[in-house]
């Protein structure tokens, strides 16, 4: 009787086991999957924040840039960035930036870092008072 019970424990164990191991598996995943997300995002920021205050760089570089980066996922196949300057230094220039892999997706749009304009703007209105 009692090499029953012994061999009933072995099956009850293996399977908590089995239940234990495909939890750890998935937690793993999604902890991958979250450092994917964490990683293309800090990578674009930090390319964004480049190209705001480098004036001399330009977008495609800064999407190649962002890219290289943030090396290669462990979720998906590979980050897609995509980097674009608009507007003119009258109205102010914008970065518009798309980070995009798997389900992943992110838009930035922040203004170009530009003090001699914001100068010239409050000087025009001191001397307007």
């Amino acid at each position: 009787m009692k090499g029953k019970l012994r061999g009933s424990y072995t099956v009850e164990a293996a399977f908590v086991m089995a239940i234990v191991l495909w939890a750890l598996m998935a937690s793993i995943q999604a902890a991958y999957c979250l450092r994917d997300e964490v990683v293309g995002s800090m990578a674009l920021e930090e390319s964004v924040q480049r190209l705001r205050h480098n004036e001399t760089e330009p977008p495609d570089e800064a999407a190649i840039w962002a890219a290289r980066r943030a090396g290669s996922p462990f979720s998906w196949r590979r980050y897609d960035f995509q980097i674009k300057m608009t507007g003119n230094s009258v109205t102010g220039r914008e970065v518009k930036a798309l980070g995009a892999a798997g389900t992943w997706k992110l838009e930035l749009e922040q203004g170009v870092f530009d003090p001699e304009n914001f100068l010239r703007m409050l000087t025009l209105f001191n001397q307007e008072e």
